[in-house]
């Protein structure tokens, strides 16, 4: 679809998408509260670390919506995590250094993958530039792997990875991406999988391809 048309579905299942990446960082939130919050009111029973998530994702996607022409790059990527961790993550936009190399992600009861530093940022965005010159659909989930893999930030590495893959696919008119509450335990399985081992990073791509996609046709 034209870029246009594309804008105005993204910005109709804005608070959609949003619930979905909340939740799928382990932030429990109906679609009302979404949209209680979106509206600019709070939640009874909610934290106000989790109301400003939720405030600081509608930040980020109206970000997206007034830059989509921008290049998909480390500087994007890093200004995408800086607005929707403003107030919830420590260093938000600022890429993992070795000071934080103790990082880990756990995948499973007692085991944990450990992602390494990552490059310097100069050779991160050689990564996300040939990436993004891949032809296809592939390369909008191999960018999605490529950040929740590297760990590229101190935290909200899956919403950073949600919201880029999208503005991606928004801006070449490819649809929405989002991950449902729905496919959440799939998606940890898959994903746990990759952590595990390269081999399984297709099996995750399917995932994201079949389940993950909406107004592609």
């Amino acid at each position: 679809m034209d870029i246009e048309k594309n804008l105005f579905l993204a910005k109709k299942y804005m608070v959609e998408n949003i619930c979905n990446a909340a939740n799928i960082e382990g932030i429990a939130m109906t679609f009302p509260e979404t949209q209680t919050i979106c509206d600019g009111m709070s939640v009874a029973g909610k934290s106000i670390d989790d109301i400003n998530c939720i405030c600081d994702l509608k930040k980020a996607y109206q970000w997206i919506f007034a830059n989509i022409e921008n290049d998909i790059d480390i500087s994007c990527i890093k200004k995408i995590n800086m607005i929707l961790g403003k107030y919830t993550i420590i260093n938000s936009g600022q890429i993992r250094t070795a000071y934080d190399d103790k990082i880990r992600v756990m995948i499973n009861e007692g085991n944990y993958y450990y992602p390494p530093v990552p490059k310097e940022e100069k050779l991160l965005n050689q990564d996300i530039m040939q990436i993004m010159q891949t032809e296809g659909v592939d390369k909008y989930f191999e960018l999605f792997c490529y950040i929740v893999k590297s760990q590229l930030f101190s935290d909200g590495n899956k919403r950073t990875a949600t919201l880029v893959t999208n503005m991606a696919m928004i801006k070449d008119g490819q649809g929405l991406f989002s991950i449902p509450m729905t496919e959440k335990l799939e998606f940890y399985q898959k994903l746990v999988g990759y952590y595990e081992s390269d081999d399984n990073k297709q099996d995750l791509k399917d995932f994201l391809k079949n389940k993950c996609i909406s107004f592609n046709d």
